[in-house]
């Protein structure tokens, strides 16, 4: 495998936004029913801080395979370094595949299929299958 084939650059997952806005809209109207108005109200804005807060943190916008199980990690925020972790498993789950770190204080990585170009989306599923 070429050195061209082991550079990954994620773009924002349009999928992964519309599903969380379905799901954010589910738990919504099954509140809406549930709750007084007033609570409804409350839980519609502590929900939306919280996407908002977590659509604003800095995320993954290049990785790199190195070696076994050796990657490097560049963030959205150019202030942030580049990391090396090791990953300890990888699990393709079709439309989506999970990186899952050595290191507990990472969080595991979903990258889903519409965050890479059709060939880097295949090379990354042909790096699964061999690991």
């Amino acid at each position: 495998m070429s050195m061209a084939n082991r550079i990954f650059e994620l773009q924002y997952s349009r999928f992964s936004l519309v599903l969380q806005l379905f799901i954010f809209l589910v738990i919504l109207s099954l509140s809406y029913q549930l709750l007084s108005l007033a609570f409804w109200l409350l839980s519609f804005f502590i929900m939306a801080l919280a996407w908002f807060y977590f659509l604003k943190r800095p995320y993954i916008k290049h990785f790199e395979y190195l070696d076994q199980q050796d990657w490097s990690f560049r963030f959205s925020d150019p202030s942030l370094e580049t990391q090396r972790r090791k990953i300890s498993k990888i699990i393709d789950h079709q439309v989506y595949i999970t990186l899952y770190f050595s290191d507990a204080q990472y969080q595991p990585l979903t990258i889903w299929w519409d965050q890479l170009p059709l060939l880097q989306w295949k090379n990354l599923k042909l790096l699964v299958k061999l690991a």
